[in-house]
């Protein structure tokens, strides 16, 4: 369990302060990606770190994420395709999908929640819900015309969840920047503030899921460009979100650099 204190004699976060204050210097920096994430390949790129989508911290123990100062954007925790059953994404995107509007002949499924019924394409109600006797987060589905559920049964097991958030969220340092359009028309970023958050735990986690403070995002479609992975499933990232104002209620504290 991270501590303020550990904070004080841990490597990893000296190492990434000292990157970060390095950045701060640079003031205003011309964007490295003409996009929403931009802000995100940006940083990673002046504190010289790789992209990865592996379930380690960024820079030692400590994991990094980026907003705009303005932004009412959620913060994307961690992204992870579910435990189970096989081929989960393909089902969801192939039975619970819709067309792709410029692929007819492709899928793509689409759907933001919380731990109560959303409505998804006007046909399917979608929440996630915690299940302690089992240990596991369920996806749940029913028809909204008929208020039935389905049949189909899509998971995450708590110890899944768990192993991310030992990795990913015991140290995880917030960097917030401002944000213009330079004499390109391409943006500009001057990183202004960084928290870093210690102490996240699962308990806390599925506290906060419980609440309704934590929003779970599926995001799949298909591979377009011809050739052998034409039509097969493109995970972009489903995983689960939360506001800027309740990220604190994560951790069990923070400190500004």
């Amino acid at each position: 369990m991270a501590s303020s204190d550990y904070l004080d004699s841990n490597e990893s976060v000296k190492e990434f302060i000292d990157r970060y204050l390095a950045v701060r210097e640079l003031g205003w920096v011309r964007s490295h990606r003409s996009n929403n994430t931009g802000i995100g390949k940006t940083l990673e790129d002046l504190l010289m770190i790789h992209e990865n989508n592996l379930d380690e911290a960024d820079i030692g123990d400590v994991e990094i994420k980026s907003q705009r100062a303005l932004t009412s954007s959620k913060v994307t925790l961690f992204t992870k395709k579910p435990t189970g059953p096989d081929r989960a994404n393909n089902i969801l995107r192939d039975h619970y999908g819709v067309q792709n509007p410029k692929h007819p002949d492709l899928m793509q499924m689409h759907a933001s929640m919380f731990n109560y019924w959303n409505q998804t394409y006007k046909k399917w109600g979608m929440r996630l819900q915690s299940n302690n006797d089992e240990e596991r987060l369920y996806l749940e589905i029913k028809d909204l015309k008929t208020d039935e559920l389905e049949s189909f049964t899509c998971w995450y097991d708590y110890d899944v969840i768990r192993h991310v958030i030992s990795k990913k969220m015991s140290i995880l340092a917030f960097v917030s920047a401002d944000s213009r359009s330079g004499s390109d028309g391409r943006e500009e970023f001057r990183f202004t503030e960084c928290k870093i958050f210690y102490g996240g735990t699962f308990k806390r986690f599925l506290a906060l899921l419980n609440d309704g403070k934590i929003q779970y995002d599926i995001r799949i479609g298909s591979y377009k460009t011809p050739g052998k992975s034409y039509g097969k499933v493109h995970d972009h990232g489903s995983g689960f979100r939360i506001s800027r104002v309740h990220l604190a209620e994560l951790f069990i504290g923070h400190t500004n650099i």
